[in-house]
């Protein structure tokens, strides 16, 4: 006899966590005991699982049955192909798939959440590009749109969630995959890498995956868009009219930690922007990348900056409708997926409220 579970069965959100789980369909068949056109056909449609069946599929994957009700949010139409990931050459398709299924694991919580909180509205200016100049543009539309400080952004991240993107840290670094993003549905999402990561590049990031989220609406990571975003960060964290009269005309390490702790950006980005904007000559910029390289190592740089931005809406939110009574392990049983992944998803669960504005 077919339950309520298995008539409301959606193919797509077995992918999906089978992605999650980063398992292949013949990983998922054994796990499960069943065939490998078996899971095809669940996948695609063509059969549904057994009650029996669907309870092992969904403990394989690491979620809840009612995790694959056809009646849950819908999975992003565009998938992989609509997701902007900085290179295709430096990682399988394995890997993507379970970097992409924690976006949607992120927007599955924000779906639940926006039934008792009002997140803020989706305000992203759209910016079609021709030229390089159109970046420069681009970049100051947004600080306007926005009302973005003239100087530096401060809180990129606060920012954001304000405008209603949705952001979420990675729980582990993938190899090959860094922040990456999509707007494939009614709220967009940005993935940045986990918190460890240094503080410059990790809002660097998250200004790259802004720029994909303003210029670029349909993915293309073949193409020139990964360029286009990584100049659109640039003049957004660090506008030329300002840093042409800041930058040093010669490598001064004093200076350029002073501006990296001002501007929040790595001293790394700073030395480019100098030769990117003809402040310093490429010879200049060649012997100044050698001597930080030989000094302090190619990931590790001097002065860190104090701390790396942390998104603050999802904890929030969950921290708000806690407090009337409900618990996490209640909202995780009606998002349909672990208290561990809504746990990493939200970046770390507490009773106490965290205000929006709170950077602890």
């Amino acid at each position: 006899m077919q339950t309520e579970a298995t008539a409301a069965f959606s193919g797509d959100r077995l992918r999906l966590a089978r992605f999650r789980a980063g398992l292949t369909i013949k990983d998922l068949a054994e796990r499960v005991g069943v065939t490998h056109s078996a899971i095809s056909q669940y996948e695609t449609g063509r059969t549904r699982p057994t009650s029996v069946t669907l309870s092992k599929l969904a403990m394989a994957t690491g979620v809840t049955p009612g995790f694959f009700r056809f009646d849950r949010r819908p999975v992003s139409s565009g998938g992989l192909d609509g997701t902007h990931f900085r290179s295709l050459r430096s990682t399988t398709k394995t890997v993507r798939s379970t970097a992409w299924a924690w976006s949607e694991l992120a927007l599955d919580v924000s779906d639940v959440l926006e039934r008792y909180v009002r997140f803020p509205p989706v305000d992203l200016p759209e910016k079609s590009l021709t030229s390089g100049e159109d970046i420069v543009e681009a970049a100051g539309m947004l600080r306007d749109h926005w009302k973005l400080p003239e100087g530096p952004v401060g809180s990129l991240v606060r920012h954001m969630e304000a405008h209603g993107i949705l952001v979420t840290r990675a729980p582990t670094a993938a190899e090959g995959v860094d922040a990456f993003s999509h707007f494939q549905g009614r709220r967009p999402i940005v993935v940045l890498g986990p918190q460890d990561k240094d503080a410059g590049r990790s809002r660097f990031d998250a200004a790259h995956e802004l720029g994909h989220l303003i210029c670029h609406p349909e993915a293309d990571p073949g193409g020139s868009q990964e360029q286009q975003a990584h100049a659109f960060a640039a003049e957004l964290l660090m506008p030329h009219q300002h840093m042409i009269d800041l930058l040093p005309r010669r490598f001064d390490l004093g200076a350029y930690a002073r501006l990296k702790h001002e501007w929040g950006v790595s001293i790394a980005a700073l030395l480019y922007r100098a030769k990117t904007l003809s402040v310093i000559s490429d010879a200049a910029y060649r012997r100044a990348v050698v001597t930080m390289n030989k000094n302090y190592g190619r990931k590790d740089e001097p002065f860190p900056l104090p701390r790396t931005e942390q998104p603050k809406l999802l904890r929030s939110a969950i921290s708000l409708i806690t407090s009337t009574g409900r618990s996490v392990a209640d909202l995780a049983n009606e998002i349909s997926i672990s208290l561990q992944d809504l746990n990493s998803i939200a970046g770390g669960l507490d009773s106490r409220p965290v205000a929006m504005g709170d950077e602890s």
